[in-house]
């Protein structure tokens, strides 16, 4: 598959499990040396040798093919990369600690023993989170080992490992396949999230060898992103072609929720109040515009809103910035708003339907700019009052963005300079 692609906003199971991430004991030497600062007092707190600690720096530094650490008489001392390491190495047992306490607490109290979140984060195996993902993304143990490349019992024994260690029940086994309970849902986002901590730290690591590469998910919202964003994706590959970057459409509800499970790493297009643990950068202010196929009545003549209301239009969703910019533009003359019988957030299937018939649309003021420079569609010189909206950014507030991801924040910044004038 190329590189840069558009994808539908459906989960993509292989970008789950990092190679780093099938390194957990490592990653636990990594962090505890960080914090305490020896491998003797690390070991203590991971119950491992100091001799098997010390082994696996070592061999987390010739994979990651940079120093961690420091060594001196009185201790060990991270290196700039190793603290960032360290970092996305807390994170990921953080989320994963986190993840059994969620799935503990979907489950009532005396009808299991859920086991202590940092026991948890401490002893899982990559192989049973890796079993998790795979299942709930394939629905069956079959599909989920063909994808995983390992024996259908291989998965079924990883599974049953983990909601013995978890405590709680994860699955719940059918005829017509495997579904998660509700705390199996509560353990996949969060091993979901520590998946992306994992891919952060290798794009990290690669970038202090010199190499930007990682993949990047964006979350396009309709009527919103074009086109910058694809001038920003065509520059970000241009200058690191290393960067795979996939582009997922959908709702606002359904791109927040995969940004929440790590499905997405950036959301981009029209903004909205953000959750507390979501970070959003406006980018620039865009009103919408309404479109026509070339030839359209309503472009040989000058015409008022209400004129505009004797054709039928594809209407956003109900429920959405743009519905509600429609609504309020109309409002302001004492209109009511078009029907409502067609509605669309997929750009293509508007756009086919209004080159074949006399319906109208909206779409953003830059786009329609571009769609009547080429030739395509014809911009209806009617003003829509009060349709401003702000387009920006959102991602997961964990601090500073790998260096992929990174890339692709500022690509998005300097292709949406022109479109601020």
């Amino acid at each position: 598959m190329d590189d840069l692609s558009r994808a539908p906003a459906v989960p993509d199971v292989t970008r789950e499990v990092p190679a780093i991430a099938q390194r957990l004991t490592l990653l636990r030497c990594l962090a505890a040396v960080a914090t305490q600062g020896s491998t003797l007092r690390a070991a203590e707190a991971v119950f491992l040798s100091q001799p098997a600690v010390t082994r696996a720096v070592l061999e987390l530094e010739k994979v990651c093919g940079v120093t961690l650490f420091e060594r001196g008489a009185r201790g060990m001392v991270a290196t700039v990369a190793g603290a960032r390491a360290a970092q996305q190495a807390d994170l990921l047992f953080t989320h994963l600690a986190q993840g059994a306490a969620e799935a503990a607490a979907q489950v009532k109290t005396g009808r299991q023993r859920p086991a202590p979140p940092q026991r948890f984060a401490g002893a899982v195996t990559s192989a049973s989170l890796k079993a998790l993902v795979a299942v709930a993304a394939h629905g069956t143990e079959a599909r989920a080992a063909q994808w995983l490349g390992i024996s259908q019992p291989a998965v079924h024994r990883s599974l049953r490992a983990l909601e013995h260690l978890v405590g709680v029940e994860l699955l719940r086994r059918s005829a017509r396949g495997t579904r998660l309970t509700d705390a199996g849902d509560a353990l996949l986002r969060r091993a979901k999230l520590a998946f992306a901590a994992a891919r952060a730290m290798e794009s990290d690591i690669a970038a202090w060898r010199g190499e930007i590469r990682g993949r990047v998910v964006v979350g396009a919202l309709p009527l919103s992103v074009t086109p910058f964003l694809p001038q920003a994706v065509h520059a970000v590959r241009s200058r690191h072609p290393e960067i795979q970057v996939t582009v997922v459409d959908g709702t606002y509800e359904s791109l927040m929720r995969q940004l929440h499970h790590a499905d997405v790493d950036a959301i981009v297009g029209a903004l909205r109040p953000a959750p507390p643990d979501v970070r959003q950068e406006l980018l620039f202010e865009d009103d919408l515009a309404v479109i026509a196929r070339p030839g359209h009545p309503c472009l040989k003549r000058k015409l008022r809103l209400r004129d505009l209301l004797q054709w039928e239009w594809v209407v956003p969703l109900a429920g959405t910035p743009a519905s509600a910019a429609l609504r309020r533009a109309f409002a302001s003359e004492g209109l009511e708003p078009p029907g409502d019988a067609l509605q669309s957030n997929n750009a293509p299937f508007t756009r086919a339907l209004l080159r074949d018939t006399d319906r109208l649309a909206l779409t953003s003021h830059g786009q329609a700019l571009e769609d009547e420079r080429m030739g395509l569609f014809g911009r209806v010189p009617v003003a829509l009052p009060g349709t401003t909206r702000p387009i920006g950014i959102a991602v997961r507030d964990t601090g500073a963005p790998s260096a992929d991801l990174a890339a692709v924040l500022q690509a998005l910044r300097d292709a949406a300079v022109p479109s601020r004038s």
